[in-house]
């Protein structure tokens, strides 16, 4: 929109490229796809790309280099039809290519005026196991390339299930949003504060609400909240929850430095508790025999923490969270935390 804009008479828009910070975004994207296990890409309202590809599967990266090979297998189904490709994109915003049937996610990056300046491309991804290796023996054979190597290839790729990949384009949009209506709102007004967009309720709480999700998924919780820290009152409060009683997720509050959230607050350390904890600080909090596993992990901005994430296992579950699930929980609360104040 050029010279038009009712809002700002007499200014251009800014492109996504004049918006951001593209080394920026590129850390940000790299994070993020080592999180969730697949590949992303950013690109423009036109199609091209903004960032590098992050998380690239060695199937594209080095099986599907060669453009003749790539041409056979893929044919132009890398992008959608809208962005020069001739992928066609369904009601899920999700969009197939030929290789094996991998599955890809896009979604939309906005401005407030609701624009669409580029696009977050998520896969590819399975969501069903690959085909059967006879299935690739004979795929390999017209590609002209090693029957085994293709299926390695194919096996590396994340299986996720269709909720899970909902949730992770979710929260990718969301955490970029954010950030890109601050750029937006940094270069357009030159006034706004990042703090402040966050503190808009409505989508902080789509945010929280996302992330959650994802740390369901990638966790395997049963319950879990995200708690916010108020420095009026110096209390936690919930502010999105899975599992627990609407009523109780009201009334809760919590004192910094009191309960294990409140002990995770105050001293801005994560928590792995199981029956074998023996710390002493959290010991006498340790009354939930209907709890298998559970994590804190604080939500930290340098050295402020801004709130809690509360995720558990009942005892009825088969997953019991260790360090492992705690790490990448942990990672994904701190690539989350960059929506708020990035």
């Amino acid at each position: 929109m050029e010279g038009n804009n009712k809002e700002y008479p007499g200014k251009r828009e800014p492109s996504l490229r004049e918006l951001i910070d593209v080394k920026t975004w590129q850390k940000i994207q790299d994070k993020f796809s080592a999180v969730i296990g697949a590949g992303l890409r950013l690109v423009d309202a036109e199609g091209k790309l903004v960032t590098t590809p992050s998380g690239e599967p060695r199937l594209c990266a080095e099986l599907l280099k060669n453009p003749i090979t790539k041409n056979m297998a893929c044919g132009q189904n890398c992008l959608p039809s809208f962005l020069g490709g001739s992928a066609v994109v369904d009601k899920n915003l999700g969009f197939v290519c030929n290789a094996a049937g991998l599955h890809n996610f896009i979604t939309p990056l906005r401005i407030g005026n609701g624009k669409v300046l580029g696009y977050f491309i998520i896969g590819p991804v399975l969501l069903v196991m690959p085909k059967s290796k006879e299935d690739c023996r004979k795929a390999a054979e017209e590609l002209g390339i090693d029957a085994a190597d293709l299926w390695s290839a194919l096996l590396e790729i994340k299986v996720i299930s269709f909720r899970g990949a909902q949730s992770l384009v979710e929260l990718i949009k969301d955490v970029e949003e954010f950030c890109l209506k601050a750029a937006y709102q940094k270069t357009i007004r030159e006034m706004e504060t990042t703090m402040a967009i966050a503190a808009d309720s409505t989508k902080l709480t789509k945010l929280l609400n996302a992330l959650l999700d994802v740390a369901f998924e990638i966790s395997g919780a049963d319950i879990g909240s995200v708690m916010l820290f108020d420095k009026a009152s110096d209390e936690l409060t919930i502010r999105v929850y899975r599992g627990i009683a609407d009523e109780i997720a009201r009334k809760t509050r919590v004192k910094l430095g009191n309960g294990i959230s409140g002990i995770a607050a105050r001293d801005g350390e994560s928590f792995l508790i199981n029956k074998n904890t023996e710390d002493n600080r959290i010991k006498p909090y340790l009354n939930r025999p209907y709890i298998n596993s559970s994590m804190v992990v604080p939500l930290k901005m340098e050295s402020t923490v801004l709130g809690v994430m509360n995720l558990g296992t009942l005892e009825t579950s088969s997953v019991s969270f260790d360090s492992s699930n705690m790490g990448v929980v942990r990672k994904l609360v701190d690539l989350a935390t960059v929506a708020i104040n990035p």
